[in-house]
This record gives structure tokens, sequence and C-alpha cells, in this order.
């Protein structure tokens, strides 16, 4: 019989136990991915907007934590155009709104200046644009007019205002796609908020590193009370996208325990079960080191079972939480090929964590006292 083949025969000569572990092992790898997965895809999102429309620098209310809590005067833009070095800018406003008849909250609504550079990006797949004079005219996103069931010329009501539907659009951002496009002065006057923004984003003329910190400093020095910051650091650093991180890491952190104190447990009944078994192998010259491998293989089957497993409860949930009303348009089903590697790293760690006791253990058993065990 091959090494090998004894490994697997081992591993499944006790089935109950061997599926629950590995199921245990599954349901923890799996909420791993899941949170990971999120975060990250958040995280991609959110550049995905900034890198889609060339913006280099983010302008906000300092000490603000994410645009919505900010606010600027919007006519800072103008002299925001006029620094050495900056190639464009434009004032956007952010805020979310309710659809309670489609079970829908907290979606995105941008107000945008109509012909801005925040226009960059978006691909118009139905109808027209935002003009300049639009007033109570809005653009929806692909996934949000599927989920509001509405198509150019439709009526919508946002916030108790009516609005006329003048075209759809797609993004490279989720965010995007699940949210919709007013002009600036409308979302302005509706929130009470004229002649205000919540944010400035900027293009440089030079986007280098070594270009956008001085430039950045001129900018600061010019808006005191404004903070700048370079388009993938504000994403980094928002607080949403943190605490999603922090979330999942915290996740997997349980899970790494959880799952390691179960092989351990699995391990542990397995060595004490087949302490004859493994007697019999030392006395007829297995030497201690291939006693480790055949435990530590064991253990690594199991957990490699659990791996494969926990993928695909992971790619069932992530499907499942597109079809809740409150996540649609915002979480993208899709895990990152990183994220799944992330899942079959965790798996071998875990079988390493909870292998290792056992195996050392057993390959220091005694073959005299082994064999007499009963």
């Amino acid at each position: 019989m091959g090494f090998i083949t004894l490994i697997v025969r081992n591993a499944t000569n006790r089935p109950t136990r061997t599926a629950l572990t590995a199921i245990g092992l599954a349901v923890a790898i799996a909420a791993v991915i899941i949170l990971v997965g999120i975060s990250w895809n958040f995280e991609r999102s959110f550049e995905a907007i900034y890198r889609s429309k060339r913006i280099d620098l983010i302008a906000v209310h300092a000490g603000s934590t994410n645009q919505l809590s900010s606010s600027l005067d919007a006519r800072l833009v103008d002299r925001v155009r006029q620094i050495d070095g900056v190639s464009d800018a434009s004032p956007t406003l952010v805020d979310t709104v309710a659809f309670e008849d489609q079970n829908l909250a907290s979606v995105l609504v941008n107000g945008w200046v109509p012909e801005s550079l925040l226009f960059r990006g978006i691909r118009i797949l139905d109808g027209r644009s935002l003009r300049p004079g639009d007033d109570h005219n809005v653009l929806l996103g692909r996934v949000l007019a599927l989920n509001l069931d509405r198509k150019v010329g439709d009526r919508l009501d946002v916030a108790g205002e009516p609005f006329t539907v003048v075209g759809t659009f797609e993004s490279e951002s989720l965010f995007e796609n699940g949210a919709l496009i007013l002009p600036l002065t409308t979302l302005q006057k509706m929130m009470g908020r004229e002649g205000q923004a919540t944010g400035l984003v900027i293009t440089a003329k030079s986007p280098a590193p070594e270009s956008l910190e001085p430039l950045r400093k001129r900018i600061e020095a010019a808006l005191p009370g404004v903070a700048v910051t370079p388009a993938r650091d504000y994403v980094l650093a928002d607080t949403q996208i943190r605490l999603a991180k922090a979330m999942a890491w915290a996740t997997a952190s349980i899970a790494m325990v959880l799952g390691a104190v179960g092989m351990l447990n699995t391990m542990l009944m397995s060595i004490f079960e087949r302490t004859r078994e493994i007697g019999l192998l030392r006395a007829v010259g297995w030497r201690r080191r291939r006693v480790l491998a055949l435990i530590l293989g064991e253990s690594l089957a199991i957990a490699l079972a659990g791996s494969v497993l926990g993928g695909m409860l992971a790619a069932a949930g992530m499907r499942a939480l597109t079809l809740s009303p409150t996540s649609q348009g915002f979480i993208d089903p899709r895990i990152p090929p990183e994220v799944l590697g992330l899942g079959l790293i965790m798996g071998i760690g875990l079988s390493m964590l909870g292998g290792l006791y056992p195996a050392a253990r057993a390959a220091a058993l005694d073959p005299t006292e082994a064999l007499r065990h009963e």
C-alpha cells in the first residue's frame, strides 16, 4: 500500500468524525472568504471610481472620515483650478436615499455638475447624459434601474420629489452601478445645502507621486481647513472599508483558533484510538519522521477537503447576499482569486496548527508501550 493511499484510508476510516471536522473547517473558511471578499471588493470598487475618472486628489473638510460627513463651499473649486499643477476640479455632493416600495435602503445619490470630469468612465446605455440646465432629471445606474424597474422616460420619486429618468449608465464601479446621479444644484436644494459640496475631486497635470505631494501641499495652503489626500490613500483610509477589513480579519483570527482546536481534538482522538497500530508501525521499522508525516498528511487531507467545501459555501453565500434587497447593487458576488487562495492557505495553516502536536505525540510513542496499550 502506498504512503498517500494509507493517508487517505486512515482519514476516511472514520467518515462521520472526518466529515464533521471538514464541515466545521469549511464553515470557518467560508465566513473568512465572504468577509474578506466583501471588504476586498469594496476597496476595488471605490478605487475603480477614481481610476476611471482619472481623479488624483480628493479634498474634504479637515477631520472628516468620509465624504458623507464632509461639508465644503462648492465655490472653492474655482480657487483650486487656479493653483499651479491642477488640470481640472469639480465639486461633488453625496447622500443616500431609500426606495421603500422596492425594499432598497441607503441607495447612493450623487450630485454632479453636468458635463464635468465626474462623468468620465460613465457609459450611457440608454437615453442621454445630464446637460446644463437640467433640473428634475436623473440618471440611473444599470443595477439600480433593474432593481427599480425603471427605464428612460419613466417617473421616479426621489425623497418625495418627482424626477424623469433621462438615461441609464454603466460604470466600472459596482457602487456607481447601484447609484443615481442628479444635477448638483438640484441635490443641494433637496438637502437644504445650497452652495455646499461634500468634497472636491481634482485631476493633476502630472499624476506622478513626486508631483502630487507638492500639489497637495499647495492646495492645503491655499484652502485653510481643507484636507487633501491622494485618491488611493483616501480609499484606504475610508472608515467603512477599514471597518470591513477589521471585521474580516477578526473573524479570520477567531476561525483560525476554533478550526485549530477542532483539528487538534480530531487528531488526538485518532492517535489515542490507533496507539497499537502506530506502535506496530514503529516496531516494523518506521522512523519517527515517517510517523510524523503520516499524521500531518491525514490532517492536511481533512483540511484540504474543508478548504474546497469552504470555497463552495463562500461562493453560494456571496450569491445569496446579492439577493437581499438591502445589499443589491453594493456587493459583487465574484470572489477574487487572491481571496480563494487565502482560504486554501488558511486550510493548510489549520492542518499544521491542529495536527502538529498530535503528530509529534504519535512520533514519540515507544513501540513497546504502544503495543501493550488497550
